[in-house]
């Protein structure tokens, strides 16, 4: 829990009081951890795996976040309204800690040194939500593609065999684009070096380059 943002810098008596009651979960790929409109009745940190929040308007499906590890399910509800605005699955299994939401917020209430450092925390996860919005209108689908795949990686240059944590429709989602419109922008990165392996792996020849193509103002 320490190299979860929000608990990082908390004293080992405060983390045990506020995860007082928190139950380890492993659930499978597509289980539903909650709906639109339900109570924020647990706020769920990701140990391992990965969750999508998403919306649905009609027939039309909105990928809001994919979160990882160390992230965060929930937060915005339990600390907010009170109701989910999005729903969240698992996808292809996770594992992840269930904190129940009243006592949380209400040992959080009786601490403001540790509610002004959750908010600090949840400011920067917003700022990161707005440099994502950012890309998605400013960026190119093989750009914000490439930028995907840099996510996958720690290294900073070289090559590199990267693979999609998820279904390739979901990242296109998450993206921005319809999958069609994923399968061309990953044609369009073959130009720099960027190949799809008969595996499905990505192959990538030079991260330096990839890196230099997604931060370009104007495609080449």
């Amino acid at each position: 829990m320490r190299l979860v943002p929000l608990f990082a810098d908390l004293a080992v008596e405060d983390l045990a009081l506020l995860l007082e009651g928190a139950v380890p979960l492993r659930l499978p790929h597509r289980h539903t951890l909650f709906r639109p409109g339900q109570p924020a009745e647990k706020l769920y940190v990701v140990l391992d795996g990965h969750v999508e929040l998403a919306r649905q308007i009609g027939r039309r499906r909105s990928v809001i976040e994919v979160a990882g590890r160390d992230g965060l399910i929930g937060d915005e509800a339990v600390f907010g309204a009170g109701c989910h605005d999005t729903g969240a699955r698992v996808l292809a299994g996770a594992a992840l800690l269930a904190i129940p939401a009243p006592p949380f917020r209400t040992r959080l209430a009786a601490r403001p040194d540790l509610m002004r450092q959750m908010l600090a925390t949840m400011s920067l996860r917003l700022r990161a939500m707005l440099r994502q919005i950012a890309d998605l209108k400013l960026k190119s689908t093989a750009q914000r593609l490439g930028g995907f795949l840099l996510t996958l990686t720690g290294a900073e240059e070289g090559a590199a065999r990267l693979r999609f944590p998820y279904d390739k429709q979901v990242v296109a989602e998450q993206l921005g684009m319809q999958p069609e419109s994923l399968s061309r922008a990953l044609a369009r990165l073959t130009a720099i070096g960027v190949t799809l392996a008969a595996d499905g792996a990505v192959q990538v020849e030079d991260l330096a380059r990839l890196r230099s193509f997604c931060a370009e103002e104007d495609e080449p």
